[in-house]
């Protein structure tokens, strides 16, 4: 009876172990990895991601937005998204991927990750150097209200 009892616990300890998500692998969804570089920037705020053993991801930047630049609505905002565009690539070229922290997916499939370079939160660095603001979904921002507004059209 011991036996079957032991059989019976070691085989649900299996069954448990194999539904917990490993948080060290990319899956797409969610997870934290470390070992990751950048191979492209989209814009301010999207980027391609490769980590070890893992596809390359289409990463959405959480914790900040920046303007448009595909489809900006007047001259400023792609002037804004453009600069923002071109820092981000100039931080990915010089400072590490030290980790990256995924939370799901967008509605246009894009993981949506916290990314940190050089060990700063990048929404952090964007945003210190107003070529971002705080953003965590919902309302799209209207950037060319938002610059006329600050004098910066």
């Amino acid at each position: 009876m011991a036996k079957v009892t032991l059989g019976i616990l070691g085989i649900t300890a299996l069954f448990i172990a194999a539904c917990v998500p490993d948080s060290r692998v990319s899956n797409g969804v969610s997870g934290i990895s470390e070992a990751c570089t950048i191979t492209h920037i989209v814009d301010g705020d999207t980027l391609d991601l490769k980590c070890a053993g893992g596809p390359v991801e289409r990463i959405r930047i959480m914790g900040y937005d920046t303007p448009e630049t595909y489809f900006a609505e007047c001259p400023a905002e792609k002037r804004l998204g453009d600069t923002a565009t071109n820092r981000l690539r100039q931080l990915a070229a010089t400072t590490s991927v030290t980790r990256v922290e995924r939370h799901g997916l967008d509605r246009y499939q894009r993981v949506l990750a916290r990314i940190w370079l050089g060990g700063t939160d990048l929404a952090q660095t964007m945003v210190s150097e107003n070529l971002a603001v705080p953003y965590n979904g919902g309302r799209r921002i209207r950037w060319c209200d938002r610059l006329a507004n600050s004098g910066n059209n």
